[in-house]
């Protein structure tokens, strides 16, 4: 397998406000596939990278074929490498209250997730490709710089404030600009999805959430609420949120988990099965009154009214993120009109609401509880037993259980008396009959199988 060089690089700078005068920060590696190595400052030989290895000012990166890395950033920004990259990690530190991060990318892909921080206060970045220099305050893009040292920005989300020899662009959402002529344009979203690389930081970008409602439209009961549908439309206007299909769980509504997810559940445990067992992240239940009526005046108008109350819960620790509601009505012409976008007002006005209440929660590092979940892909339903009774072998690890297993996936927890890295270092020697685990992803409270 041959590594690839460059000439030519591309510069990202990242940065945020800070309070200390001056600390040297790192990254830590969190996602980890394929063959990639690390040389670290002032060393010669690269060695092979591992889950958790922390990465400094001044260490080069460098990825083979079929190989990527995502680093977390200490300010919650992501950085993810592609395959035949290298990539130098030039400054990470917090100098004068600002937190600044140099990386060099001589060749090769590069994802960068800005993370906004709750109170406001942007994460600025600067990205300098040759003569193109671009400037961004939270955003997600990507760039790509070619064996000719020639760049390529798309933006996904935000704005990025492109210029090059005193002329400037503002590159904008679904947007993307190269350096070598230098002419803004649009790209297709569907078309660019169909990229292995933009699909799979698409996924991990995003917050994937479950919306289960309860509605009465004029005091009936919706056997399929539109609610739910109008309001999934609002969520998504949000580019860190993705939706549980709706027309899946259409055919699933009568599961008694789901069921469970709407009767009596204070603490939120409930939900949290629900969302977990369809392989949510966040699960949003409602009961959602609506109704349509003419208008005391006439003229042939209609007045509607939204009365939404929900509830917000993470699946993984079953809290209780925010509880909201909201009561809007309109006039309109037409009844279904009227009915739509008055649960269309209420959603806006909600999700507005739990907006922040979503991201603090996600972005809340939870080191007191010892239960992890173990995210088996590829997997079939013989080899679950097999992967479970290993893992309960382990020293330290209890009552193994399956949450869920959908389209070659499982979700299992694990209460174990150690870190998630110590599970993972661990599961990663069982050996197994005629099963391989290959751990490519490690966080706080979560580790990622491949099972080949």
């Amino acid at each position: 397998m041959r590594k690839i060089l460059g000439t030519l690089c591309v510069v990202i700078v990242l940065s945020c406000a800070g309070f200390s005068e001056e600390i040297q920060k790192k990254a830590i590696v969190e996602y980890l596939k394929g063959i990639v190595k690390i040389t670290k400052k002032a060393e010669n030989e690269p060695v092979l990278v591992k889950l958790g290895t922390a990465v400094y000012p001044g260490d080069k990166i460098e990825t083979w074929a079929d190989s990527r890395v995502e680093l977390k950033m200490e300010d919650g920004s992501n950085l993810r490498i592609g395959n035949n990259t290298m990539a130098v990690i030039e400054e990470m530190k917090q100098e004068n209250g600002i937190d600044r991060s140099v990386i060099r990318v001589m060749v090769g892909h590069v994802w960068i997730n800005i993370k906004k921080l709750i109170d406001g206060r942007p994460m600025n970045s600067v990205i300098i490709a040759g003569k193109v220099k671009g400037a961004v305050k939270g955003t997600t893009y990507r760039a790509d710089v070619d064996k000719e040292g020639e760049a390529s920005i798309n933006v996904y989300d935000g704005a990025v404030a492109v210029t090059k020899d005193g002329r400037e662009e503002e590159v904008k959402k679904l947007e993307k600009v190269a350096s070598k002529d230098f002419l803004k344009a649009r790209f297709d979203e569907a078309e660019d999805a169909n990229d292995d690389w933009v699909r799979w930081n698409k996924n991990r970008d995003k917050i994937r959430i479950m919306i289960v409602f309860t509605e009465k439209r004029n005091g009936q009961v919706s056997l399929v609420p539109l609610s739910e549908v109008i309001f999934a439309e609002e969520l998504l206007k949000n580019y860190l949120y993705s939706v549980i299909d709706q027309a899946a769980l259409n055919q699933i509504r009568d599961n008694e988990k789901l069921k469970a997810a709407l009767s009596d559940d204070k603490d939120g445990k409930k939900a949290a099965v629900a969302g977990l067992e369809f392989g949510a992240d966040v699960i949003i239940t409602g009961q959602v009154d609506a109704i349509a009526e003419q208008t005391s005046s006439g003229y042939g108008m209609y007045t509607g009214i939204a009365d939404m109350q929900i509830r917000v819960v993470q699946c993984y620790s079953a809290e209780l993120v925010s509880a909201k509601n909201s009561q809007k009505r309109i006039v309109d012409p037409v009844a279904q009109g009227a009915f739509n976008n008055a649960v269309r007002r209420s959603s806006a006005v909600l999700v507005e609401s739990i907006n922040n209440d979503i991201i603090r929660s996600w972005k809340k590092e939870n080191t007191k509880g010892a239960s992890l979940y173990v995210s088996l892909y590829n997997v079939t339903l013989e080899k679950i037993e097999a992967i479970m009774k290993g893992i309960a072998g382990i020293s330290g690890a209890q009552n193994v259980s399956q949450i869920s297993f959908v389209g070659r996936r499982a979700l299992l927890s694990v209460t174990f008396n150690g870190d998630s890295l110590s599970l993972a270092e661990k599961t990663a020697e069982l050996n197994l009959k005629d099963t391989k685990l290959d751990v490519v992803g490690v966080s706080m409270n979560r580790i990622e199988i491949e099972v080949k």
